[in-house]
């Protein structure tokens, strides 16, 4: 029976002798014996609790490998609901790695065993670019998890808006604007200041103030506001840091400082905008 061969092959992955995994069930090694040549089955309380000792679902224990998004959808959620709110983002970090193992897969022989370790022992990114799409997982001090399914009509729409990104890189690459940015998302949000004061603490040019908070209008990082205080009109300002802009930076780092990649295949036989 397959429950007999798969109850032998999952302890011998994972280096557990006979006597190691009864002694976990509260069993005699005799009896762990007996399921792996068929002899005798495992009492059906005891399933759950061999499944969770040999690192798998009671399907996978059977050797049911049917799997549908519905049934997979319905575990992750289940899985996240019950993780405590703090490590959620790295468990579905985690599931992002299992993602691109899986992607990896289906082209070679990947270890399909899970490692609770795994993630967190890697050092180097990894990236699948084929034509239907890529990936990009990053690993070290601040980790992401990136997928990029090409649609039908390809990569390239954002080339119609292609004068507003090149504002909001402008921005970026302008040494005052980048420096006024940090100093704002430091100070978190609703933080509310006048123009000079924000010019005093990041140390930059009365005269440069304005086009600074152009460009922090463009990264949508700060809002105005016009005001009669005291029968005198004063403008003030709200930094609201936008989130969308870590990223950028995140990736910035991966394109100037490659460290090579633990996992790559770039197979891609079309140009990455169409013509």
């Amino acid at each position: 029976m397959q429950l007999s061969q798969n109850i032998k092959r999952l302890r011998l992955e994972r280096n557990l002798t006979q006597e190691q995994l009864a002694e976990r069930l509260g069993v005699s090694a005799q009896a762990v014996s007996k399921w792996e040549t068929s002899d005798t089955y495992p009492d059906g309380s005891l399933l759950v609790p061999l499944a969770e000792q040999l690192g798998v679902s009671l399907d996978e224990l059977f050797g049911h490998d049917a799997v549908s998004m519905a049934d997979l959808s319905g575990k992750i959620i289940r899985l996240l609901r019950k993780t405590e709110e703090r490590r959620r983002f790295e468990v579905v970090r985690d599931i992002g790695w299992q993602v691109e193992k899986g992607l990896f897969n289906c082209r070679m022989a990947i270890d399909g065993r899970y490692d609770p370790a795994e993630v967190q022992n890697l050092h180097l990114s990894s990236y699948i670019l084929n034509d239907y799409g890529f990936t990009l997982i990053s690993n070290g001090t601040e980790p992401f998890f990136s997928v990029f399914p090409e649609p039908e009509e390809g990569f390239g729409d954002f080339l119609n808006d292609r004068d507003a990104i090149q504002r909001i890189f402008a921005a970026l690459s302008a040494p005052d604007t980048l420096r006024a940015l940090i100093v704002l998302y430091r100070h978190g949000d609703m933080y509310t200041f006048e123009s000079d004061v924000l010019a005093s603490e990041c140390e930059i040019a009365g005269e440069r103030m304005d086009e600074v908070l152009d460009d922090l209008k463009t990264l949508r990082i700060i809002r105005q506001w016009e005001l009669n205080i005291n029968g005198e009109n004063r403008v003030l300002y709200a930094s609201r840091p936008n989130h969308m802009v870590i990223p950028l930076f995140l990736f910035a780092r991966e394109l100037a400082f490659p460290k090579g990649f633990c996992l790559q295949s770039h197979n891609r036989n079309k140009p990455l905008l169409k013509s």
